[in-house]
């Protein structure tokens, strides 16, 4: 048991069984050790990411023409592809709306390269927003101070504050370490956050160089993953969180970009989720649509 995939038939499961071998090796279950407790730690991933690029494709139907099927064996019938015809996205900063960028737009040829190559440019467009521009100084007001003084617990892990946070076991012996509490604020609006350990408050630290910006489609899973996977180019570092072996979850692509799909959150039509909300005025009339 390797990949857990599902087969109908004792025979497919032999076929498939060399190919599992080569492509997803053997895998190994480890238990956690007996009294051993899991907690989360990764305090970081608590943060709003500072920017989010959602997007979607625009496609064409074209006729195929095929042979004629034998009808002594199953067979399935392929009579038209699916060809992008363009592609829209938004890049949203969600602390500050100066930042965020027009609806992107292109129709025409080449649409899912020129789409990765867009990508791959707003990652760099993002990586010197956060280098020039995210880096407020504190701003404090007597009352971040006085809230400051009075707290008794760290905002991020909360947990109590006590002498032995200045002291960790490394290598069997007993460390000291800089962990007292400090003022942790949010480096695009200089707003004070609260309290904090040093430790936990330079884990939310922004780094431009492991900056993961999530891509968003809805139903990339069943449809845009397929335009961007077949045009990858040769050698680019991708990691996979795969469905099947036509379906992914997710995949990144280099370290930057993180194509996530709504609908595995929001299960309906994009057509549903619009019919749901408040009637309101649409202003922004100006742009093209696709």
């Amino acid at each position: 048991m390797r990949c857990l995939h599902c087969f109908s038939s004792e025979e497919l499961l032999e076929k498939h069984l060399p190919e599992c071998f080569l492509i997803n090796g053997t895998q190994k279950i480890e238990l956690p050790s007996k009294g051993s407790k899991i907690y989360f730690k990764n305090y970081y991933r608590k943060m709003p990411v500072p920017f989010v690029i959602y997007a979607d494709f625009e496609a064409l139907t074209e006729k195929i023409d095929s042979c004629i099927p034998n009808n002594d064996k199953s067979y399935t019938d392929p009579y038209q592809k699916h060809t992008a015809c363009g592609y829209g996205y938004k890049v949203v900063c969600y602390s500050d709306q100066s930042y965020s960028k027009p609806v992107q737009f292109y129709r025409g040829e080449d649409v899912i390269e020129k789409f990765n190559k867009k990508m791959t440019e707003e990652v760099k467009n993002c990586q010197e927003v956060i280098k020039k521009h995210f880096n407020k100084p504190l701003i404090m007001s007597p009352e971040n101070e006085l809230d400051f003084q009075k707290s008794t617990k760290c905002h991020i892990c909360e947990k109590e504050y006590s002498d032995s946070d200045n002291f960790i076991i490394h290598k069997g012996k007993k460390v000291e370490i800089k962990n007292h509490p400090v003022r942790d604020h949010c480096h695009i609006s200089g707003q004070y956050r609260g309290s904090a350990h040093n430790c936990c408050n330079l884990q939310l630290k922004i780094d431009p160089e492991k900056l993961k910006i999530p891509v968003i489609f809805h139903n990339l899973k069943g449809y845009d993953s397929h335009f961007i996977i077949k045009k990858i180019e040769k050698d680019t570092q991708i990691s996979v969180i795969a469905y099947n072996f036509e379906k992914y979850i997710s995949f990144r692509i280099c370290k930057h970009l993180q194509f996530i799909d709504s609908f595995q959150f929001i299960s309906q039509s994009l057509d549903k989720l619009s019919n749901n909300l408040d009637k309101f005025n649409y202003t922004d009339l100006e742009g093209p649509f696709i």
